[in-house]
């Protein structure tokens, strides 16, 4: 572990590994925070089964966060440190479950602070069903690539690779695909490789790249991961869980948004088609809640490089606020 990464750890009121009870099992979550009596955010990660940038194992990686909130990291059950094998009953609706279960864990332990929800890409579904059914346990939500309809078979994607440089083979398939209706596995996971290999809509140029081997090093730093846990972080059984990716990609979160009663930010990567930006930026120009704020972070794609973190972490400091108490009474 490096003296930095060490130093954070020292220097926080709150820095712990903890089990709570979500859905029915004991999961682990990190917790985080230079001051104790800062607002609690709730990071939920992408994938399915993806816990990065933020999971179990980064304490003491992200000091811009912790000096500023009290940050839960919890690797969604089935992948990192609570790896398991996944049933049949891995499905949408569990995982708001277990994301509510989490939300009320929280606040019994930081009875007097603010809860809110970070939710990146498939974790934007669960933030948004999550505040949607319980509006009351959830002080603010802020998204980035966040999930309306039509998940990685929209139109725009469709378009942008028939205009990209893929081989005429592929432009055929991409056809067939597009003609036969087809919304499963497998088809999904041709979209998103070409997606990531033909265009920006997963990573754009010129806004830095996410620095993937400085997150595993620090992950095999860890003091709560193992490498099992690191494993289990890139390769799990959410890849093969049919029933969840057949719920993801028929999701739409049209009305949840439309009707949500939390204050909700989005941020959306400038040339992010997965989870369009076009479209996000249409539907909460003409929805007209007032709950609902959106921030665009450009040379950003769905997989934000180190200008789209950033514009993150500012436009979410702006819409939490002061990081305690205290700087609410000194304003």
């Amino acid at each position: 572990m490096n003296r930095e990464r060490k130093h954070c750890l020292e220097s926080c009121e709150v820095s712990r590994l903890v089990r709570y009870e979500l859905g029915g099992v004991e999961q682990k979550v990190t917790l985080e925070g230079r001051r104790a009596d800062a607002p609690v955010v709730i990071f939920l990660h992408g994938g399915p089964g993806s816990p990065l940038p933020i999971s179990v194992g980064t304490r003491g990686m992200f000091p811009d966060l912790t000096d500023r909130y009290v940050l839960a990291a919890w690797d969604q059950l089935g992948c990192g440190a609570n790896r398991c094998a996944l049933g049949d009953d891995a499905c949408i609706e569990r995982y708001v479950d277990m994301t509510l279960d989490l939300v009320r864990a929280v606040r019994r332990d930081f009875p007097g602070n603010e809860v809110n929800l970070l939710g990146v890409s498939w974790g934007s579904i669960l933030a948004a069903r999550a505040a949607a059914r319980e509006p009351g346990l959830v002080d603010h939500v802020v998204t980035y690539g966040q999930v309306l309809k039509e998940l990685g078979f929209n139109d725009e994607v469709f378009e942008a690779l028939e205009r990209s440089a893929m081989p005429a083979k592929l432009k055929a398939d991409l056809r067939a695909i597009r003609a036969s209706g087809a919304r499963d596995l497998k088809a999904g996971m041709r979209l998103a490789g070409w997606v990531r290999k033909y265009t920006e809509g997963y990573q754009a140029q010129g806004g830095g790249m996410m620095p993937i081997g400085a997150f595993v090093r620090g992950l095999l730093a860890s003091p709560d991961y193992t490498l099992r846990d690191l494993v289990a972080a890139v390769s799990n059984d959410f890849s093969r869980s049919e029933r969840l990716f057949a719920e993801l990609f028929a999701v739409d979160l049209s009305e949840e948004l439309a009707n949500m009663r939390v204050p909700y930010l989005i941020v959306q990567g400038e040339t992010d088609i997965v989870t369009s930006t076009r479209a996000i930026r249409a539907f909460v120009a003409e929805c007209g809640n007032p709950n609902l704020r959106y921030a665009e972070a450009p040379r950003s794609g769905h997989m934000p490089g180190t200008a789209g973190m950033d514009l993150l972490f500012a436009r979410m400091a702006d819409f939490l606020g002061p990081s305690t108490p205290a700087a609410e009474a000194a304003r």
